[in-house]
């Protein structure tokens, strides 16, 4: 009899647990379009940093004056004092990775598979640069890489938009722009 008592939970906890797994998964089968993730890119920093247009540049010293002895190796100053970095959004950089997730999550809110590239079953990875300024706006987002479909590179480019404007830059960065490289992958899933 103490064998049998003690089976019985056993088998309970099994069932509720399959039946769990099971109702798990017939959600994630009726959920077949999501973005995969946001995942980083290894590209190389570009040699010549995009510099802010005339009109911004001047409202951008005044507000985000870096201290002069304060200089990060790999960060170019320009004689101006605009100070700018570039990274993938995947980084594991400890100073970045913090800030990197909260931008992250913040377009995993709202990015959607754009539907008429669902029916048409496209799918690729649009690579898109990023320019978030000191005070958290979005200085700009570009097409590094097409998708290959003009919808879902829309969609990407869309997604950083309408996620900004993101939190202010850490002062301890010391930075007037970080310029963030994010791919973001479709992928119907089957």
């Amino acid at each position: 009899m103490g064998k049998k008592a003690i089976l019985w939970p056993v088998i309970i906890s099994v069932l509720i647990h399959c039946t769990l797994l099971a109702v798990a998964g017939m959600i994630n089968l009726s959920d077949k379009v999501k973005p995969v993730d946001v995942l980083s890119v290894s590209l190389k920093e570009p040699d010549a940093e995009e510099k802010p247009a005339p009109e911004k540049e001047s409202a951008a010293k005044e507000k985000n004056k870096p201290a002069p002895n304060k200089k990060e190796k790999g960060t170019p100053v320009s004689k101006d004092g605009w100070r700018e970095k570039t990274i993938d959004l995947g980084s594991l950089d400890i100073k970045y990775v913090n800030y990197l997730t909260r931008v992250k999550t913040k377009i995993l809110r709202i990015w959607k598979y754009p539907p008429t590239a669902y029916q048409r079953n496209e799918e690729g990875d649009a690579v898109v640069k990023m320019a978030i300024d000191a005070d958290g706006r979005l200085a700009g987002a570009a097409l590094v890489s097409s998708s290959g479909y003009q919808e879902l590179d829309d969609g990407a480019l869309g997604v950083v938009q309408a996620a900004a404007p993101f939190d202010p830059l850490p002062d301890y960065y010391n930075l007037s722009r970080l310029n963030i490289i994010a791919s973001f992958e479709y992928k119907i899933m089957d």
